[in-house]
């Protein structure tokens, strides 16, 4: 069974983490902050945490309005409202891209806007930013970590971008995320935000990596083909998979930073074969299940490769009788957002498109053979 996420942690880095951690020492980031154009990080427990962190930095005043498209994680929303602003839905067009047809109509009604690079596709943040005059932009790159846009690393052409290292995401580590910004002022008031953020306790810290060593043996290979995938299959819980603001907001622990950068040499190699096999299967992938083509001057990390495609059930389903494992990326937003005041028919591409997505994955790790294998079986479904 190829898995949708890859997700490696083992026995060594639970180890590693726990002996770092009885140090205390706050790990050197000159490496990681090299690739970010010398801009300062800043480490948190959750990447929801430093989006509203980084609202709450740019003296919006209280009950402001937020543009952000529906098609998002709940923690984004739940961070805004956290943050103390409201939220006004921006539609998505149909390759996932935030619509600027639909901000043109918006923008005099926002304050300020959250840009998501969905999937690691980046966006045209530069153009938006004309679109929206002076008002703050905030990137999500929770997907999009070593995705790149006209030669640089998305996340610098906002006032802040915000990324994700937890489980799920690209080259995760089992939790955490971190902000950068190039704009002085905002980082100064972050790093003040910082301060007030609890240290994660010996036994969250001995709890958090233990999750986190199960789960890197739930994604072994083997393991994952015999025990986890019919395991999640046949007891996936009904709930929609919302995912609320933390009850409290943590730092990221010194040992999970080192982790990072310390993987962060891998993942530099890693992501180049990630983004070949990513492109072999967009090119090998039917034009009738609807790839995205990423924009020109962006080199997209492909964490996953999105489609678009009808009787998503059954393809998924029959995906899975081949030994691939394909998603349902954020389908359930839209029942999410309606919980924060969307509209019915306030973005019908928004609502088109999460019943209809589906991911697959092309690990770095994954073969050539076993790319055009999985590009073979979908085109090879046939509506039924």
């Amino acid at each position: 069974m190829i898995p949708r996420f890859d997700f490696t942690y083992t026995f060594r880095d639970f180890v590693g983490e726990i002996k770092y951690n009885n140090n205390r020492q706050k790990p050197d980031l000159t490496s990681l902050e090299d690739y970010f154009g010398g801009h300062p990080l800043i480490f948190v427990e959750k990447a929801r945490v430093g989006i509203c962190m980084v609202l709450q930095s740019m003296d919006l005043n209280p009950g402001s309005s937020i543009g952000v498209q529906p098609f998002t994680c709940s923690s984004v929303l739940f961070a805004i409202k956290k943050a103390g602003f409201n939220i006004l839905f921006i539609d998505i067009d149909p390759d996932f891209r935030l619509s600027h047809k639909d901000l043109l109509l918006k923008n005099q009604k926002i304050d300020a806007l959250i840009v998501t690079h969905t999937f690691g596709y980046p966006e045209d943040t530069e153009a938006i930013k004309l679109i929206l005059g002076n008002k703050p932009v905030i990137e999500d790159c929770a997907q999009a970590f070593l995705s790149e846009f006209n030669g640089k690393p998305v996340g610098l052409s906002g006032d802040a971008g915000v990324f994700s290292t937890g489980y799920g995401k690209l080259f995760g580590i089992g939790s955490g995320g971190f902000i950068v910004s190039k704009n002085r002022i905002i980082h100064a008031k972050l790093m003040k935000l910082e301060e007030k953020l609890q240290y994660p306790s010996d036994m969250f810290i001995f709890k958090d990596r233990l999750k986190s060593l199960v789960l890197g043996i739930l994604y072994k290979s083997a393991v994952y083909s015999i025990l986890t995938f019919p395991f999640k299959n046949r007891f996936r819980k009904s709930n929609t998979g919302i995912q609320e603001y933390p009850k409290s907001e943590h730092q990221l622990s010194f040992s999970k930073i080192e982790l990072f950068k310390k993987r962060f040499g891998d993942n530099l190699r890693m992501i180049q074969q990630q983004q070949e096999n990513g492109k072999l299967l967009l090119n090998l992938i039917n034009k009738r299940f609807n790839p995205i083509t990423p924009l020109d001057g962006s080199r997209p990390n492909f964490f996953l490769v999105p489609l678009q495609v009808k009787n998503r059930d059954l393809i998924i389903k029959y995906l899975a009788g081949k030994g691939i494992e394909a998603g349902k990326h954020f389908s359930n937003s839209i029942h999410w957002v309606r919980s924060f005041g969307y509209v019915e028919g306030e973005c019908p591409n928004f609502e088109r498109i999460a019943g209809e997505v589906i991911t697959l994955p092309c690990h770095h790790y994954l073969s050539e053979e076993k790319i055009r294998f999985i590009a073979e079986s979908l085109n090879n479904y046939h509506d039924r």
